[in-house]
């Protein structure tokens, strides 16, 4: 079971979020929406512990850790100058790996290549291979994740969220709202610092999510 409990979360003066109670039971993939700036993020944030807020979050009644979340942000960050396969190593050995699993990865990368000579879309792949490597972690956050790749890519990766999900409870966040809603378990709307619960059919019917 998953909780998070965010009683205010302010930047200075400013609160993002507020009077915000989730409880999620059942494995799944729980969608995030809101127009740009609303808090989506900064939700996932508090959840991974990027961020200073009054609440919690738990995981079967334990505090949930940043090392038991695997975390695919909208824009890595990358070391540009290692090679896809140093880096791959890299992330393996801080997560307390010896070396990287390339044998069983989700996208195909040249190894060899510098990160500084791949696409956008190339890199995140890298960095969602990197992530997706370590297994197992408890919760998995996606936060726009289908942004800069491919259609091919696109679905190759929903379907392996859908088998994650199985599993596990994964957190997403997309502005590709008719492609993910079909699979979610629930919908929640990020609004005015607060998170409502919604059915997909309603969500659909009394939300424009365009900026």
């Amino acid at each position: 079971m998953f909780k998070l409990i965010i009683e205010e979360k302010k930047y200075e003066k400013k609160i993002i979020l507020k009077e915000i109670d989730i409880t999620l039971t059942q494995n799944s993939i729980y969608g995030f929406f809101g127009k740009n700036g609303q808090g989506k993020t900064t939700l996932f944030h508090c959840i991974l512990g990027f961020t200073k807020f009054r609440g919690n979050v738990l995981f079967d009644n334990h505090e949930l850790k940043s090392q038991d979340i695997a975390w695919i942000p909208t824009e890595p960050d990358l070391y540009e100058y290692l090679t896809v396969k140093e880096f791959m190593d890299f992330y393996a050995v801080n997560c307390g790996k010896e070396k990287a699993d390339m044998n069983h990865l989700l996208f195909d990368v040249d190894p060899s290549k510098l990160i500084k000579e791949c696409s956008t879309g190339m890199k995140k792949k890298l960095y969602i291979n990197a992530v997706l490597q370590i297994a197992d972690y408890k919760v998995y956050i996606f936060d726009e994740p289908f942004n800069g790749l491919d259609i091919e890519a696109n679905y190759v990766l929903l379907r392996h969220i859908q088998k994650l999900a199985q599993t596990h409870i994964v957190l997403l966040s997309s502005h590709i709202i008719e492609i993910v809603l079909p699979y979610l378990e629930h919908c929640y709307f990020i609004d005015n610092a607060k998170v409502t619960k919604y059915s997909k059919e309603d969500l659909m019917k009394n939300f424009t999510l365009d900026d």
